[in-house]
């Protein structure tokens, strides 16, 4: 399951990153209120002037001061972390990117109160803009890409955004606070104005993020990244409401406040949304300690799961979940315009279609399937050949006694079971998730009479004997089919393998996506723009005639395998991968024309070339 909480460096770290953050983006916001917001404000106030202006440029000090203390704390407390010692910084600093960008940011922060002595105002808020703009570097966006991408931008505009705004709220409360009601109501006005093109940029750049880090439901609610990513979304939507609360309803009523009650509700509720701001900034930095939910595997926590298995198979049942969703939908829209328009009889209609409503919503029932916690864990093996050899040894022991040798459930055992055992060679195999096969193989599965049908192995065997398992029965599966009636009953993953190249260079399978790839179980020559690797007893002598070469019997069974040929006979065979990485086409030794003519083997390549529609379930869903 996932971990709760995998904090690298522990909650002090966090914490001490967030503040820095906060303060970061506080020096920021209230730098661009200075040049910005305030002087159109400041000129009408007159007497009080001087002493708002004051209050800013302490604010602006402060929060310069503040980010780089925070930030001293936080690489002595990263230090540690990383080196072991908090007296280390100096070595951090000179040799990790971390220290880089920390050194870079300390900079930006002098040049940032160098500007604002010699009087050059826009200039300090550009330089703090870009101490902001480092902090993407300690993000995912960096680790992931090591360098510029879209991804990294998207978390630069993002820090900028919510620095303008969420840092800008201070300084909006000392001019609220200090002003006067008319000129209240202007620094309300301008800050909304900001405040719109900032919630524009920090939705998009977080659906952005959200995208490629989260990348799907099971991984926005299974994850501990994903539920605070939530958390930090419920507290921007929160900071929404109060923004339009205070634009929308309590600028207005600055107009008509005699005695400053209007006033003293926009002060609270400017208070109130900036200490929510500040959680959202902890939350924020609590994301970047945390791995992406595109590297953990998510803990569904429902029991149901939508599917369209059951009306996508059953014309009938699908006329029955459609037209329920249309009486709901009726059925809410009619009660909604009664209510609404105040027809006559409105409650008795709305009465009427409420219960229409719930008389159809048990029929959803159809498009929802049962679910499991690792429904949507994903096998961490990649197919990969060892692993497929690795199931093939386990399966007479541990499933054969009911399944058979070969997986048709015709084992030995089969008969003195409450049910039948499962065939692993049907169709339905690839129907059911990774996740969904796991579970079984962990857990078990109950027999319609309540009793066992077949035990968990979560006892017996380690995750990675449960995953090998897995990847025998699909490679077992496939070949069987493709054996029977030449063809694969969905696209098949080619089996991962680790070849040696030209001058001893090792390279994986996946290294040449984008390329065809041809693998000849025996001797071989190399043909003009296709990869070809050799799978040898004893290839060292060739690597240098061929591109690569494998030397491996796990690749032989793996092979064997998924194309449903016996180990012996697969010698001479040539097998070609596509460019997605889908094994496409398989010639046995003797086969006319051959693929070692050069002109046949180029008409082949030309055949795979069309790209196939991924399945959606089985190891294609490890693609992401």
């Amino acid at each position: 399951m996932a971990t709760a909480f995998p904090i690298e460096g522990g909650l002090l770290l966090v914490l001490a990153r967030g503040v820095a953050d906060a303060g970061l983006l506080s020096a920021f916001g209230a730098l661009l209120a200075l040049d910005w917001l305030a002087p159109p404000v400041l000129a009408d106030l007159a007497g009080d002037a001087p002493i708002v202006a004051r209050r800013l440029a302490w604010l602006a000090w402060s929060s310069l001061a503040a980010a780089f203390v925070l930030t001293g704390i936080w690489l002595v407390l990263q230090s540690a972390a990383l080196a072991g010692s908090a007296l280390d910084a100096p070595m951090v600093l000179r040799e990790t990117v971390f220290g880089h960008l920390v050194l870079a940011r300390l900079g930006l922060l002098c040049l940032t109160a160098l500007a604002l002595v010699r009087r050059l105002p826009w200039t300090a808020t550009v330089l703090a803009g870009a101490a902001v703009a480092t902090q993407a570097g300690h993000g995912h966006a960096w680790a992931m890409q090591d360098g510029p991408s879209w991804l990294l931008l998207s978390s630069v505009l993002h820090l900028l955004a919510a620095g303008a705004w969420l840092g800008g709220l201070l300084p909006l409360l000392v001019l609220v606070a200090g002003a006067c009601r008319d000129n209240a109501a202007l620094a309300s006005a301008r800050f909304s104005a900001l405040g719109s093109v900032c919630v524009v940029l920090l939705a998009g750049t977080a659906i952005f993020q959200a995208t490629v880090l989260i990348g799907t439901v099971p991984g926005l609610i299974g994850t501990t990244y994903g539920l605070v990513a939530l958390t930090k979304l419920a507290g921007l939507l929160a900071l929404l409401g109060f923004a339009a609360r205070n634009r929308f309803r309590l600028t207005p009523a600055l107009g008509g406040d005699v005695r400053g009650a209007a006033k003293a509700r926009l002060v609270r509720s400017i208070a109130i949304e900036t200490a929510v701001g500040l959680l959202v900034v902890l939350a924020a930095g609590l994301l970047t300690s945390l791995p992406p939910s595109m590297h953990e595997q998510p803990t569904w926590p429902f029991a149901w799961r939508l599917s369209l298995e059951a009306v996508g198979e059953d014309a009938a049942l699908r006329h029955e979940a459609v037209l329920a969703a249309a009486v709901i939908v009726v059925a809410i829209v009619t009660a909604a315009m009664a209510l609404l328009r105040g027809w006559r009889a409105h409650w008795p209609i709305a009465a009427l279609g409420a219960a229409a409503a719930c008389l159809a919503v048990p029929h959803l029932d159809l498009l929802l399937a049962e679910a499991y916690p690792t429904q949507y864990w994903q096998s961490p093996t990649g197919f990969a050949s060892a692993s497929i050899a690795d199931g093939a040894a386990l399966f007479p022991a541990h499933c054969a006694g009911c399944h058979g040798n070969q997986g048709h459930g015709d084992g030995p055992s089969a008969r003195d079971l409450a049910a039948p055992p499962a065939d692993l060679t049907a169709g339905h195999l690839w129907a059911h998730e990774d996740g969904e096969l796991f579970w079984f193989l962990s857990q078990g599965i109950s027999a319609p009479d309540g009793t066992l049908a077949m035990p968990g192995f979560a006892g017996v065997l380690t995750e990675a004997q449960r995953w090998a398992l897995i990847d025998w029965v699909r490679a077992n599966n496939a070949g069987l089919t493709w054996a029977a009636t030449g063809a694969w009953p969905r696209p098949v993953q080619a089996p991962g393998l680790i070849a040696t190249c030209a001058g001893g260079r090792t390279r994986m399978l996946d290294d040449w996506r984008g390329q065809v790839v041809r693998i000849v179980f025996g001797p071989a020559r190399p043909m003009p723009g296709i990869v070809t690797i050799q799978a040898a007893a004893n290839p060292a002598g060739s690597v240098g005639e061929v591109l690569c070469a494998v030397d491996d019997d796990a690749v032989w069974q793996a092979y064997a395998a998924v194309t449903g040929t016996p180990m012996r006979a697969l010698a001479g065979a040539q097998v070609l991968v596509d460019r997605a990485g889908w094994l496409r086409a398989v010639q046995l030794s003797g086969a006319t024309p051959s693929w070692n003519v050069s002109e046949v083997l180029t008409a082949a390549v030309r055949d795979i070339d069309a790209p196939l529609a991924e399945p959606a379930h089985g190891h294609a869903g490890m693609r992401m």
